[in-house]
C-alpha cells in the first residue's frame, strides 16, 4: 500500500455550458411562444399591429422572467408535469380528532 494520496481529477468546463439558452436575452421557449402567439394573432385578426403588440408583450414578459431568475421559466414550464402531493381542498371540514397519550414514568 502506498501512503501518498491521490489528487482529484480536474475537468475543464466551458462557461457557455452553464448559461441558460436565450434568444435576444429571453429564454428560448418563451421567445418561441411569444413569436407563435404574435403570428397567430396576425393570422386570425389580419392585423399586423395585433401580432406585433402580442409578440412585444410576450417578449417583454419573457425577458423580465429571464432577467429576474434564469431558472424560473424552466421551473414554471416543468411544474405542470409534477403531480401534486398535498391538496388542502381535499381535507375534511370536520374537527380533527386528537388523542393525548400519557407515558408512564418509571
Amino acid at each position: 500500500m502506498s501512503t501518498s494520496t491521490a489528487t482529484p481529477a480536474r475537468h475543464l468546463l466551458y462557461p457557455a455550458l452553464s448559461r441558460p439558452l436565450t434568444v435576444m436575452g429571453c429564454e428560448r421557449r418563451l421567445f418561441l411562444g411569444a413569436a407563435c402567439a404574435g403570428a397567430a394573432a396576425f393570422s386570425s385578426f389580419n392585423a399586423p399591429v395585433a401580432g406585433i403588440l402580442l409578440f412585444a408583450f410576450g417578449y417583454g414578459a419573457g425577458l423580465l422572467a429571464t432577467r429576474s431568475d434564469p431558472a424560473l421559466p424552466a421551473v414554471l414550464l416543468r411544474s405542470a408535469a409534477c403531480a401534486r402531493r398535498y391538496d388542502p381542498a381535499l381535507r375534511s371540514e370536520g374537527p380533527m380528532a386528537v388523542e393525548i397519550v400519557e407515558r408512564e414514568t418509571s
